[in-house]
């Protein structure tokens, strides 16, 4: 299984609810429908402005399929819109381990 963190900062002029509508419609519209996704959380760090997306995928080459699709989705087009320019970062993680 493949984990991928993607850290992000919320345009200052986006609300929270504005955020977790728009990650509802990326995951359940289109993350949901794609084949070697498998779930997906959003955290926010406390007192902080800075969200985080755990997806997790069945391996590394259906992760890299959805990234280039999602990147072309309008789900993806309208979410965007709420991120502060240069604030998104990815880290992808191979699962060694699980208790």
């Amino acid at each position: 299984m493949i984990t991928e963190l993607v850290k992000l900062n919320l345009l200052e002029a986006a609300t929270d609810e504005q955020l977790i509508v728009k990650s509802d419609l990326l995951i359940n519209d289109f993350m949901k429908k794609q084949e070697g996704f498998i779930d997906a959380e959003l955290i926010k760090e406390v007192d902080k402005n800075v969200w985080s997306f755990i997806y997790h995928f069945v391996n590394i080459e259906k992760l890299k399929a959805i990234g280039e699709a999602m990147r072309k989705s309008k789900e993806f087009a309208e979410f965007i819109t709420l991120i502060t320019p240069g604030s998104l970062s990815v880290t992808i993680y191979h699962q060694l381990s699980k208790w």
